[in-house]
């Protein structure tokens, strides 16, 4: 049985214990009819839109289950739009949708409730798959994943590394791979990578990190990386914030999963900024410049670039904002404005 994930903050070790295969939803970007009827111009980014497509469309028989965190606005109407579907008749054999209200503010009555919620979770996928979910199950799925995360953050240490050998092009292929293959067999598989990785020569170009909409895709590695530079981080979950933290072995497996995704995944939305802001300011002092990438889709981080943009200035920090979609190939302007960028880094070394 498959179970589709629209970002990190599904959890991906009790969908296992139940006995799915968690997949991410990544549609390649494409024809898209059904968003196109149903979806309002200007309020989806084009991967949402492609999810609502490939689900409501009956594309995606194969699912069984999808799961979708309250992480952002977008993703609470996907899951808002498909259940309006369901109820108007307008799409047939939908899998069993299921909203994971887990709140990131950091509060008492909001660990309380994403306790509760994840509880709820569990209860949800016995029912659905018709058995209980043993300590057993949980306990194995933890380790599945735990090992995958110590198979990243090996790959991370090629970056982090003062002689990186590892480009942030290769780097956000071969992290995003857990999330779409066995992970039983991901930690060998980057084991093998890190093996031939470890006998390259190491890269050089300034460093970069980059902070914006997540990053699905490798079109903006790829475009900062061929104007000499090298991204070494992202504060991203496709990158450098996947999964590289473990879960700690408690006696309440649930309250472990549950802790892992409430204090330490990556998300869009946590409070207060002090807490959601930690991870950037902390990496951003370990780089030569920022990019901040916000897309015409996106509808967070412009809330927050200006205060982050101004602190990077009084650090004396370089940055540069990205408005391009960099899913495909970036326009020459944006080629342009990049290389500049690049080329007054390495001017200042």
């Amino acid at each position: 049985m498959i179970a589709g994930m629209t970002s990190n903050t599904v959890p991906w070790e009790l969908l296992r214990a139940a006995g799915y295969f968690p997949v991410m939803l990544n549609p390649p970007i494409g024809p898209a009819p059904f968003a196109n009827q149903f979806m309002e111009d200007g309020v989806f980014g084009t991967r949402i839109r492609a999810i609502f497509d490939g689900i409501a469309s009956g594309a995606w028989p194969f699912l069984k289950m999808v799961v979708i965190p309250r992480t952002s606005e977008q993703e609470h109407k996907l899951f808002l739009y498909l259940r309006e579907m369901a109820r108007q008749g307008l799409s047939a054999d939908l899998p069993d949708l299921y909203l994971y209200n887990l709140l990131h503010a950091r509060s008492a009555e909001a660990e309380e409730y994403g306790l509760e919620r994840t509880h709820a979770l569990v209860r949800h996928l016995a029912e659905h798959v018709g058995r209980r979910i043993q300590l057993e199950d949980l306990a194995s799925a933890i380790e599945e994943s735990n090992q995958a995360s110590r198979a990243i953050r090996c790959l991370l240490e090629f970056r982090e590394d003062p002689e990186p050998r590892l480009s942030g092009t290769e780097a956000l292929a071969l992290m995003g791979a857990v999330y779409f293959i066995d992970r039983a067999e991901y930690p060998q598989l980057a084991r093998d990578a890190a093996a031939e990785i470890a006998c390259r020569a190491p890269l050089r170009g300034v460093r970069i990190l980059i902070k914006g909409s997540p990053l699905n895709h490798t079109g903006l590695h790829r475009a900062i990386e061929s104007h000499g530079a090298l991204v070494v981080a992202e504060d991203d979950w496709w990158g450098s914030r996947s999964i590289a933290k473990e879960i700690s072995p408690q006696t309440d497996p649930v309250r472990a999963i549950f802790e892992r995704y409430y204090f330490d995944a990556a998300s869009p939305r946590v409070f207060p900024r002090e807490v959601a802001d930690e991870w950037f300011l902390g990496a951003s002092a370990n780089v030569d410049g920022v990019v901040f990438y916000l897309p015409p889709g996106d509808d967070v981080l412009g809330w927050d670039y200006p205060a982050l943009q101004k602190t990077l200035e009084q650090r004396g920090m370089p940055s540069l904002l990205v408005r391009e979609n960099a899913a495909e190939e970036l326009s020459f302007e944006w080629h342009r404005q990049i290389k500049d960028f690049v080329a007054t880094i390495a001017a200042r070394s």
